[in-house]
């Protein structure tokens, strides 16, 4: 019926689940799929490889974790279906041809497995059983990872891709963690649909590591694009303005001291301020120009941290020149001309500093960091298949 490529990532300490392979094969054989098998071991424990059968082919991944092994694995196979199988999860292998179907169909582009709280069947371990007896997160998880991810289940271990829409990716993304699933959501081209199906071993703890929470990120940006920049924007921009509002409250009591106290502002005669506030302006920006780009830098647009960070520091504060000047401007003119603002100058300051939010975001998000896509995957298949992907893309 198709070409199937079965990738199975392989964790130190998975031995013995890989001795479960033959049973996938042959549901997939039987199925009347041709099938491939590939077996990528964690570069920690390349032993696990020598076990298998002369009809698998093993290959060890260049980096830790099963993310890592899973797209070496993909970049590997050759089929027109693309089944990543996690085999600690205690899958079936009837469980594979229930996320082929849809492919073969035509459904979908993506299929992804989620536990699901119907079809119990027995257990395939010996652990005792737990409280959650399908395998199933907290319902909290499903009901914020539905929104934000565009599935249910984050830490399902079985996903179904064609061949097309792996390479319209066109993304070449260092994997994070274990979660593949989650890693192969990013940037995913097609339909997706959700297939549930129950687990056969006892689930573990849900715990989210550094390197989760990074992917998580990666997912939720690619999935709202614009939107999760400028939301992420608009946080790193409100912890700035604390920074600036603190910092320009101390200058001004600290230069109130100072001689500067009793010059007037070359610029601005006209408004009546001393240039104390004026220095003291200046240094509070500069401070929340410092801190916004380092965050921003870090965590809105931490994927176009490439290159020299003096360079991009000083396209950036270029960049955000019109943004500075708006801000800087408003917070000395209203206070001369408004008396609620001459009584409250951080109120101008934060006038300002919403006035220039939408114009730094826009030079923020498409020049300063506007990173360039990545240059499709060099797989021999690309030249053929990525001109073919001209069905829907619309996602969960």
């Amino acid at each position: 019926m198709a070409c199937v490529s079965l990738i199975v990532p392989v964790a130190p300490g998975s031995a013995s689940t890989v001795e479960r392979l033959p049973d996938f094969q042959r549901s997939l054989v039987s199925a009347g799929h041709t099938v491939e098998v590939l077996v990528v071991a964690d570069p920690s424990n390349p032993a696990v490889l020598d076990a298998l059968g002369r009809s698998i082919r093993g290959l060890l991944a260049a980096g830790p974790g099963k993310a890592a092994a899973a797209y070496h694995g993909l970049r590997e196979a050759s089929g027109d279906l693309l089944v990543v199988l996690d085999l600690d999860k205690g899958y079936a292998p009837e469980d594979l041809s229930r996320v082929l179907d849809p492919l073969i169909r035509d459904e979908a582009d993506v299929v992804v497995a989620s536990s699901s709280k119907r079809g119990h069947v027995p257990r395939i371990d010996p652990e005792p059983p737990s409280t959650d007896r399908h395998g199933r997160l907290p319902a909290w998880v499903s009901v914020l990872a539905r929104p934000l991810f565009g599935i249910t289940d984050p830490s399902s271990g079985l996903v179904a891709v064609t061949r097309d829409s792996y390479l319209a990716r066109g993304q070449q993304l260092s994997p994070l963690g274990s979660r593949f699933v989650l890693e192969l959501l990013v940037g995913a081209v097609g339909r997706r649909i959700e297939v549930p199906m129950a687990r056969r071993v006892k689930p573990r703890p849900y715990g989210l590591g550094p390197s989760d929470i990074r992917l998580m990120k990666r997912l939720v940006d690619d999935r709202f694009g614009t939107l999760s920049r400028l939301f992420q924007f608009c946080l790193v921009g409100a912890s700035g303005m604390v920074i600036d509002l603190s910092s320009y409250a101390l200058f001004q009591w600290l230069l109130s001291k100072t001689a500067l106290s009793s010059m007037q502002m070359p610029l601005f005669r006209s408004s009546g301020q001393s240039l104390d506030l004026a220095v003291a302006g200046g240094l509070a920006i500069a401070l929340a120009v410092v801190w916004n780009f380092s965050l921003n830098r870090r965590l809105t647009f931490n994927d176009a941290r490439a290159g020299s960070i003096t360079r991009q520091f000083l396209t950036y504060v270029l960049g955000n020149a019109l943004g500075i000047a708006l801000s800087f401007s408003l917070r000395l003119i209203l206070p001369g001309r408004v008396g609620f603002f001459r009584r409250h100058k951080l109120a101008a300051a934060v006038v300002g500093i919403v006035a220039a939010t939408g114009i730094s975001f826009s030079m923020s998000r498409w020049i300063v960091f506007n990173r360039r896509p990545a240059a499709n995957c060099p797989h021999p298949h690309c030249h053929s298949s990525n001109s073919s992907l001209v069905k829907g893309t619309s996602s969960l």
